[in-house]
């Protein structure tokens, strides 16, 4: 039995939904649902539901693979599991005030990282002195393959400044240290779109933020702007949102949401095979990107 496009769109717009980070606000008030109700459940009624509700809440926070420092997630496991414990006191007939302290401190925490990577969410406000020159570091999603236009391209014909597109097709984050090289003082804006190939080929997280580091050191400088996209995640790869998070907050580093770039790939035909993009997402890519410099760029004379 084969796929036909219309499921196969489907499916990549599950994967982007978990990839974009949205399903911990799902994952979240699920199992605050859950938590909530369980002290009004019958004993032996309604149960299944709520089992239901939890570990669906659970399985999508994972999903999500919100960024969080190793000791967030050492907790939130930590107090999850608390929970179940205090839970099961309770509908033995005993521990109802430990039960509900429980229940208090997991809607808290449930409460808090959902707050905390809403923050991550917002557009970046840029600041930093005007400039008229943009060079942009990445892989094949800025360098264009096939007849696509490239973005950056795009980006240059719509604004009137001058661009360099430095980005190579399959580059990781190695070639873009490479690249940086060709960054000269002059250039007082960089754009980022690095890390998918290193993600897709099992580079390390260790790996990945150390050579994320040497390039933006490379790149820092107090006269120059940095702008980096953050990269969709899964749980096995957060490390490298945790690195990106960390090391733009080191450099000063503007981050693009990850999931502006999920919405751009999600897109009615905005890309040629779920990944690299067509005509149509190289243009969202570009109104995106110009979005976000907005406050900084100066046509060329």
């Amino acid at each position: 039995m084969s796929l036909n496009t219309g499921t196969i769109r489907g499916m990549d717009r599950i994967a982007l939904f978990f990839a974009s980070g949205d399903s911990i606000y799902a994952g979240a008030g699920s199992l605050i649902v859950a938590a909530s109700a369980t002290p009004f459940l019958p004993r032996r009624s309604l149960t299944v539901l709520r089992n239901l509700a939890l570990w669906l809440g659970a399985a999508l926070i994972v999903m999500a693979s919100p960024p969080f420092d190793w000791w967030i997630d050492g907790m939130l496991a930590a107090i999850f599991l608390f929970w179940i414990f205090s839970w099961s006191r309770f509908r033995s007939g005993s521990g109802a005030s430990e039960g509900a302290g429980a229940t208090t401190v997991l809607i808290a925490m449930l409460l808090i990282i959902s707050l905390s990577e809403l923050s991550h969410r917002r557009m970046p406000v840029v600041r930093g002195a005007s400039g008229d020159h943009v060079v942009i570091i990445g892989d094949s999603i800025s360098a264009g393959i096939g007849r696509s236009n490239a973005w950056p391209t795009l980006l240059e014909r719509q604004t009137g400044i001058r661009l360099e597109n430095l980005s190579v097709p399959g580059a990781g984050v190695t070639d873009a240290v490479a690249m940086a090289a060709r960054v000269v003082p002059e250039d007082s804006m960089v754009v980022i779109e690095i890390g998918g190939n290193d993600f897709l080929s099992g580079v390390s997280s260790g790996e990945f933020s150390q050579k994320l580091d040497l390039l933006l050191s490379r790149l820092a400088a107090p006269s120059r702007l940095l702008v980096m996209f953050e990269l969709p995640l899964l749980p096995n790869k957060v490390g490298y949102g945790i690195a990106q998070r960390r090391l733009a907050a080191r450099y000063g580093v503007f981050l693009i949401p990850k999931h502006c770039f999920t919405d751009v790939l999600g897109s009615a035909d905005a890309t040629t095979d779920g990944l690299h993009l067509s005509d149509v997402g190289a243009q969202q890519m570009a109104d995106l990107v110009q979005h976000v410099l907005a406050p900084v760029l100066k046509p060329a004379s």
